[in-house]
Parts: structure tokens; C-alpha cells; sequence
């Protein structure tokens, strides 16, 4: 019995150490969310606290971002839309996207996007001049803000669909 439960045991630290090195794990809120980023340029500790920052000081915040995320990943830029839906992009015209839609270069600049219909939340990879509590701030607001996004989504497409029943 005493091999058994040391066995167990190590199959336990060995899952939370696996759930703690790739996603937000917390028991206690039933909360765990992919963290997804770039083996050698990503920061998942940034990424961390933000979460953290949201968990203390806005619970609401937090409940909605726990509930409708599943995966925050970290890009170079927010290219979560569609660009490819229009024709002269379709087509390889090779026209900058910019110059077809200024509103492009807006969310390309944003410290975050939500990738409607799914539960997937992109976040700016941090610039080459580091970080900090500025950093860790401007992401906290923005996983409030997307997390928003994603739970409006989410609940006001069943609201609908329940009045089309």
C-alpha cells in the first residue's frame, strides 16, 4: 500500500508541475487556461501575473476570463481577424493590408485581441525593451477587457438562440 500511494503521489507532483509550467492551473476557482508562447522569445511569467493581477483585484474579471478563455497565446502582433477574405489580398496582389483598412494597423498595435467565436485570447509579445509593472498593468486591463468579449459572445449568441427556439 505504502509503494501505491508513493507511486500516486508522484503522478500528482508530476501533473501539477505539468499544469503549472504550461497554463494558469487554480484548483480552488476551477480555473486553468493554456498558456501558449514562443519557447525562446515568450514571456509566460508576464502572462502569469497579469492573470494574477485580474485574480486580486477583480473577481468578476477573473470568474468571466476563467470561464470563457481557454488559451492566451502570445504573438508578435494581433492578427486575429480575416484579412484573406478580401479579394486583392485573396488574389496576391500584394497590397500592405494597412493601406486596405487602417483599422488593420490599429488592432496589429493593440496590446490584445480576441479571436471571436472561439475562446482563444492573443496578446502582444512584450517589446525587446523588457517589461515590467507596465507591462504586467496594460495586460491585466487587456485580459479584463477581451475576456469581456469573449464571455458577451458567449452568452449573448445563447440569449439568441434561445429566442429563436
Amino acid at each position: 500500500m505504502k509503494r501505491w500511494g508513493l507511486m500516486a503521489l508522484v503522478v500528482l507532483l508530476l501533473t501539477w508541475g505539468w499544469l503549472r509550467a504550461f497554463a494558469w492551473f487554480d484548483p480552488l476557482s476551477f480555473c486553468r487556461i493554456h498558456i501558449d508562447v514562443e519557447l525562446l522569445e515568450g514571456d509566460r511569467g508576464a502572462i502569469r501575473d497579469a492573470i494574477n493581477v485580474v485574480r486580486r483585484e477583480d473577481p468578476l474579471a477573473y470568474r468571466s476570463l476563467c470561464r470563457f478563455v481557454d488559451r492566451i497565446q502570445e504573438e508578435r502582433q494581433c492578427d486575429a481577424g480575416v484579412p484573406q477574405a478580401d479579394r486583392r489580398v485573396r488574389g496576391g496582389a500584394g497590397i500592405p493590408l494597412e493601406e486596405l483598412d487602417p483599422a488593420i494597423r490599429k488592432a496589429r498595435e493593440a496590446p490584445g485581441c480576441y479571436v471571436r467565436g472561439s475562446r482563444i485570447i492573443v496578446l502582444r509579445r512584450a517589446p525587446d525593451t523588457g517589461g515590467g509593472p507596465a507591462l504586467v498593468r496594460e495586460r491585466a486591463e487587456a485580459l479584463k477587457r477581451l475576456a469581456g468579449y469573449s464571455r458577451t459572445f458567449w452568452t449573448e449568441d445563447a440569449r439568441v438562440s434561445d429566442r429563436l427556439r
